[in-house]
């Protein structure tokens, strides 16, 4: 095994086994401080405290979800690994002694306090009233809350692969003869004869089907039918002929609140947190920038030096 694939088998055996002796989960003021070692790569080591800091950079709400996937983990320490043997190699030429590279390093730091910060102010907000809010939106506009056209329908594939396009029409015309015959004999024909390997675990049915999920002519002859229990002609596909039994049709209509109640909360919350963000980010910015005389000047001549012919147009209108 990978010893970094490890990573998945623990976080999904840790998380379901219930241990012989509980533990409770750090407090936030807790993380950041281990210096044990999670995992190394050569001479790098990745601690417990750095790993916990780049978790920290995902929503508190989807952090279990993300540790949970061990995949994801996987993928997140081998990107931290990998960026510290990178950045060994770096320190080993000295390269971190640049000015310039300084300046990167100072200016990637205060980027990073600045989201930190404004991800803290969000998970630190006072939560508005979400529900309200989303059940205000429903009612303002419930035709935005509109299903679309479904059906529910059950099919029999002849396929034409092992006989003649004219047999397998032929055997679908006669097995149409027997359900309209007996319509309680569609399910069982169904399992009886149809060559579509999805039947062993659908039984044929589709009891949800929307536009734009099947070939365009199974989808026009269902469609078409209008009255639970109603049969289709065979209908020719590049798998074969198909039997399509209508059982239900659902046409467009709005969709109850319940139904969509946990779709607008979460974007209601979603908004509320961006116009938050928006406003406190709008509260620290209320100086003017200002840009020292001569500044530009100076920045385009130490790049270009006096050949101004070279640099570019920064002129202000």
């Amino acid at each position: 095994m990978n010893p970094l694939n490890r990573i998945s088998c623990f976080v999904l055996l840790a998380l379901s086994i219930q241990p012989l002796q509980a533990q409770e989960a750090a407090k936030p003021e807790e993380l950041g401080l281990s210096q044990e070692i999670f995992a190394s790569q050569g001479e790098v080591s990745l601690t417990e405290a750095e790993l916990d800091a780049a978790i920290s950079r995902i929503p508190v709400e989807f952090r279990l979800q993300y540790i949970r996937s061990g995949d994801r983990m996987d993928q997140l320490v081998s990107n931290l690994l990998r960026n510290k043997v990178i950045a060994a190699a770096a320190l080993e030429e000295q390269f971190d002694q640049s000015p310039v590279v300084q300046g990167r390093v100072a200016l990637a730091g205060e980027k990073e306090l600045a989201e930190a910060w404004i991800q803290r102010k969000l998970e630190t907000v006072p939560p508005g009233d979400y529900e309200t809010l989303a059940y205000e939106y429903y009612l303002a506009d419930p035709e935005r809350y509109m299903s679309i056209p479904s059906l529910d329908v059950s099919h029999i594939l002849i396929s034409s692969e092992k006989r003649s396009a004219d047999e397998a029409l032929q055997l679908a015309t006669e097995l149409r003869e027997q359900a309209l015959q007996d319509p309680s004999r569609f399910d069982p024909l169904v399992m009886e004869y149809s060559e579509d390997p999805s039947k062993t675990g659908n039984a044929g049915r589709f009891p949800n089907m929307t536009e734009g999920q099947m070939v365009k002519e199974f989808e026009a002859a269902a469609f078409a039918l209008d009255t639970p229990g109603e049969i289709s002609e065979p209908v020719r596909t590049s798998y074969g002929y198909h039997l399509i039994r209508l059982n239900a049709k659902r046409p467009e209509a709005v969709r109850p609140y319940e139904e969509v109640k946990p779709v607008i909360v979460e974007n209601v919350r979603k908004r509320y947190l961006e116009e938050y963000r928006v406003r406190y980010i709008k509260s620290l910015l209320t100086e003017p920038i200002e840009v020292k005389e001569n500044a530009v000047e100076s920045m385009v001549k130490r790049y270009y030096g006096d050949n101004l012919e070279l640099a570019p147009d920064v002129s202000r209108e």
